[in-house]
């Protein structure tokens, strides 16, 4: 079993980099209610199609959210949102921690997002950490990061997404291509 504490260091540098403190709790706590099998045994693609090759082993899931916490970081300048930076690096860390479902599955799970949307507002109803305008843009980012794969009822023009919705999306769209390289170990 691991620790609250061992989940919450494994994303220790990327809490450090969200300024407001609720939003860092928030994101924190959704981290430490997320499945251990996240940071056991969960590459980012059980096929090994869809993501690179240092993503498959057993620390895959962290390491590729770890790519898009990066990348998203630098994009919310280029997307103009970077005043809502907070909210968008929380959904970064959070979209895929319930990538195999709420137990382990073995594989991807086609609407993850839903499974991930549903920790979002399990710790918000249980904490009111969040603004009524953050849950929504963490939950909202958090649901669409598949874009246009997005599951039918959350399924919406990607020329009617927020920046934040954008800057998540490609984010995690653009560090699953294999030409993306990281040295993150544990």
């Amino acid at each position: 079993m691991i620790t609250p504490e061992e989940k919450e260091l494994a994303f220790k540098e990327e809490l450090e980099r969200i300024y407001d403190k609720k939003v860092r709790e928030f994101t924190r706590l959704c981290i430490i209610q997320s499945p251990d099998y996240i940071f056991e045994d969960c590459p980012s693609s059980a096929s090994g199609k869809y993501h690179p090759v240092d993503e498959l082993g057993p620390d895959g899931t962290i390491i590729h959210t770890k790519k898009v916490f990066t990348m998203a970081y630098e994009l919310v300048k280029a997307l103009e949102c970077e005043d809502r930076r907070d909210v968008v690096l929380s959904a970064c860390i959070i979209h895929d921690l319930r990538k195999q479902g709420s137990d382990k599955s073995g594989h991807t799970l086609k609407d993850h997002a839903l499974h991930a949307v549903n920790l979002v507002d399990e710790v918000q109803s249980a904490t009111k950490l969040l603004t009524e305008k953050q849950h929504g843009m963490i939950r909202n980012s958090v649901g669409l990061h598949y874009g246009p794969w997005t599951e039918e009822d959350w399924k919406k023009p990607m020329s009617e997404y927020t920046a934040e919705e954008l800057t998540v999306f490609l984010s995690d769209f653009v560090v699953s291509k294999r030409f993306i390289r990281t040295d993150y170990r544990r």
